[in-house]
C-alpha cells in the first residue's frame, strides 16, 4: 500500500441527513447493525483461513487471523458498549482515547489490501504533513467501522484496474478523511439516499445496505458529517470530524 504526504486543499462536504425510524424499525435496525458489523468482520476471518487451507502457512497469515479475530471483539464490544436501544431511538456514546493518528489508520487501510488484489485494484493512502505525529482523541472503534466500511463501498462498486485512494488532512482541529474511487457514478436522486438504513446503489450486488448508514450514524455520533459527491466515474465519501488533542 502507497503511502505519501501531500498538500492539496481538502474542502468538507454538507453533512449528511438520517432516517428516522419507529421504534419497531428501530429495533429491527438495531439487530441488523450487529448483524452487519459481524457478518463483515467474519467474512474477513473466512477468507484468511481459506489462504492458509491453500497453503499459505505464513506467519504474516496467522497475524492476520489473530488480528481479525481481535477486530471482531472489539467491535462488538464497542457496540455493545455504545449501541443502545432507548425510548424508540438508537443512542450511540462513543468511548474516548488518545491514538496516533498515522499509527492507527495504516493497519485499518492494510485490512483491505488483500481483498483490494484480489479484485485487481489498489489502495493509496495519502497523509497530509499536518497529520505527522499528531495524538488525537476520538473513538478509534468507531472511526475504524467508518472507515472499513467506506473502503468495503469503495470496493464493491469500483472498477478493476483502478486505485482506490483514502486522502486524510486535519485543518483547525478538524480531520478531513476521503474516500475515493472510479467506477460506478451515483445518480443525485440515489446520492440522497444513500445514508439511509438498507438501501444500495445496485440491488444485484451482496451487502445489507447498512455499511454507510452506520457510517453516516457513526460519524453523527462523534460530533462529525458524512458526505458524498459522485461525477465523471469520480466518486468522493468525504468525512469532516472534529478531533480533540
Amino acid at each position: 500500500m502507497p503511502i505519501s504526504f501531500e498538500n492539496n486543499t481538502v474542502t468538507p462536504l454538507p453533512p449528511a441527513a438520517l432516517a428516522q425510524k419507529s421504534a419497531p424499525q428501530t429495533i429491527e435496525l438495531f439487530l441488523g447493525m450487529f448483524a452487519h458489523e459481524l457478518r463483515t468482520q467474519v467474512a474477513g476471518t473466512v477468507q484468511v483461513c481459506r489462504y492458509i487451507r491453500e497453503g499459505s502457512k505464513s506467519e504474516a497469515f496467522f497475524q492476520a487471523l489473530e488480528a481479525t479475530t481481535l477486530d471482531t471483539l472489539h467491535i462488538l464490544d464497542n457496540m455493545l458498549a455504545t449501541v443502545k436501544f432507548h425510548n424508540g431511538k438508537l443512542d450511540i456514546t462513543p468511548v474516548y482515547c488518545q491514538i496516533d493518528f498515522q499509527l492507527w489508520i495504516t493497519p485499518v487501510v492494510r485490512q483491505q489490501e488483500r481483498t483490494a488484489a484480489l479484485q485487481q485494484k489498489d489502495i493509496c493512502l495519502i497523509l497530509h504533513p499536518s497529520l505527522e505525529n499528531i495524538q488525537v482523541t476520538t473513538d478509534p472503534v468507531k472511526l475504524g467501522q467508518i472507515l472499513q466500511n467506506l473502503l468495503s463501498n469503495a470496493l464493491k462498486y469500483s472498477h478493476p484496474g483502478t486505485v482506490i485512494t483514502v486522502k486524510c488532512r486535519l485543518e483547525n482541529n478538524v480531520i478531513c478523511l476521503q474516500v475515493i474511487n472510479q467506477g460506478m457514478e451515483i445518480p443525485p436522486d440515489k446520492a440522497s439516499r444513500l445514508f439511509m438504513p438498507y438501501e444500495r446503489l445496485d440491488n444485484g450486488l451482496a451487502g445489507t445496505g447498512l455499511g454507510l448508514f452506520l457510517s453516516a450514524h457513526y460519524t453523527q455520533a462523534l460530533g462529525g458529517a458524512l458526505a458524498v459527491q459522485s461525477e465523471r466515474g469520480n466518486t468522493v465519501f468525504t468525512v469532516t470530524l472534529p478531533v480533540y488533542r
